[in-house]
């Protein structure tokens, strides 16, 4: 069911761990019990680095180790536009998701509609920055 991106990511996640001098964003996904810290370093409106920690299903943890691949170095609204195509192509809407590069792999959620709030929970974290 998960391809061999998401069973890496969520197995050895790139940005897993804590940012110092960051505050932290906390998430949860009340109907399956997602838990998730992230934290962004965000200057002069640009995602400069960012990093997450919590406890969750594969999916959760690979979109979140994907969501920080794909907005740092990005500016907060670039990273707004991109969750809204996220979030697009996770609820099996049609568009060009190729600005999304790994974190497009998440896709098959669209095939599995009681994922989606696992997929999404750390991109929402934009809407608290």
């Amino acid at each position: 069911m998960y391809d061999e991106i998401l069973l890496e990511r969520s197995s050895h996640p790139e940005f897993r761990g804590d940012l110092k001098g960051v505050k932290s964003i906390s998430l949860v996904n009340s109907s399956c019990g997602d838990e998730l810290l992230i934290y962004l370093k965000v200057q002069d409106g640009k995602i400069l680095d960012g990093r997450f920690s919590g406890v969750g299903c594969a999916i959760s943890q690979a979109s979140a180790d994907l969501f920080i691949a794909t907005v740092k170095g990005k500016t907060v609204l670039e990273a707004k536009k991109l969750f809204n195509q996220f979030k697009t192509m996770i609820l099996g809407g049609s568009g060009d998701f190729s600005g999304l590069f790994e974190a497009e792999a998440m896709k098959c959620v669209s095939r599995m509609p009681a994922r989606v709030k696992c997929a999404e929970l750390a991109w929402k974290s934009l809407e608290m920055v």
